[in-house]
């Protein structure tokens, strides 16, 4: 039996993935630009994100943790999950003195995401949605706990910007959506940003098998009255 190369693994993996590779750690600085906030404010993010008081939030594909800071800073009630595939990343996050001040966050690889299993209340996916092969956004459904959402907040191939990745690395809102229904969610579109749309999603609810007939209660049959013997 021949073994799968790591080169065939890695493209089984990314299938489905708009952008033909990952992003470039060599390029991490600009995760970190402060420019970002203009075009993704992270108060109308959280917003949308809305976690419930103590729960747990995944920040998936964290990159250098940008968003997974400002969050924890904004709610100390929050463990937050700052997920990534790759190594230098969350070393980029782990090195940053905001990040070593917050208990309330933890770096964490892929290779742990089995531990996550149910716990999600909020899954946070920041420009990762073009990035992802479709069995990654199957797995993501089972992150959530039963009343968890998914937010997607990707670059928007039906907008002109002057950056982020082309637009056929990207998606259209309507594309998004498509792909979310395949891999087991509901999602409805929420208003979007200047160059990004914003998507929340659910875990499908389970469906009656075919063929399975609905239970019906069963109708009260009316009580017989007794006939009263007529008096002679």
């Amino acid at each position: 039996m021949k073994k799968t190369s790591h080169t065939r693994r890695h493209r089984d993996s990314r299938h489905g993935a708009k952008q033909p590779e990952v992003f470039n750690p060599a390029r991490a600085a600009l995760l970190d630009s402060p420019d970002r906030f203009d075009y993704l404010p992270p108060d109308r993010i959280f917003a949308h994100l809305d976690p419930p008081q103590g729960g747990l939030v995944v920040d998936f594909g964290a990159g250098t943790g940008t968003f997974s800071i400002e969050l924890a800073q904004r709610r100390p009630d929050l463990k937050v999950i700052a997920l990534d595939q790759q190594p230098e990343m969350l070393e980029f996050l782990k090195a940053k003195p905001a990040a070593r001040q917050l208990s309330n966050i933890r770096p964490m690889l892929v290779d742990e995401i089995d531990s996550l299993e149910g716990a999600a209340d909020r899954i946070l996916a920041m420009n990762v949605l073009h990035e992802l092969g479709d069995a990654a956004l199957r797995g993501m459904t089972r992150l959530l706990q039963p009343q968890g959402s998914l937010l997607i907040v990707d670059w928007n191939s039906a907008v002109d910007r002057p950056i982020g990745p082309p637009k056929d690395h990207t998606h259209t809102p309507d594309e998004a959506l498509a792909r979310l229904g395949k891999a087991g969610f509901e999602a409805i579109s929420l208003e979007p940003l200047r160059y990004h749309f914003v998507l929340r999603a659910e875990r499908k609810r389970a469906k009656r098998q075919a063929g399975q007939k609905k239970s019906r209660p069963k109708k009260r049959q009316p009580k017989k009255r007794k006939r009263q013997a007529r008096k002679k």
